[in-house]
């Protein structure tokens, strides 16, 4: 599997990541967040969740989404749209230092973000 590196850029920060169309594992496709990073006098007012609103909405339903998380407070962001915890995820393997997600990609879970 090959990444490539692909940046979702807006006035308030960048979320990267990489999308696979089609897999073997994941045939419906994989989208794995690389990082991300909102401007600091932006940080706290939404800007975030509202550009991984928009970013997960470009990605067709049944896309399987994996994230690490490093800042514990957004993990029930990720929960509220049936995000599970997982041991590994593509690319990230097992970093001790953050929560590991995965999800099914559903149009209508995004509003509950």
């Amino acid at each position: 599997m090959i990444f490539e590196k692909r940046s979702y850029t807006t006035l308030f920060g960048v979320i990267e990541y990489c999308y696979f169309e089609k897999l073997d594992d994941y045939p419906n496709g994989l989208l794995v967040e690389m990082g991300s990073l909102i401007e600091t006098k932006y940080r706290g007012q939404g800007h975030y969740k509202e550009m991984m609103r928009h970013l997960l909405s470009l990605f067709p339903e049944g896309t399987v989404f994996q994230i690490p998380i490093c800042n514990k407070r957004i993990v029930p962001m990720f929960e509220r749209i049936g995000m599970k915890r997982v041991d590994k995820i593509e690319f990230w393997g097992s970093p001790s230092n953050c929560v590991l997600l995965e999800g099914i990609l559903g149009k209508e879970d995004l509003d509950l973000m």
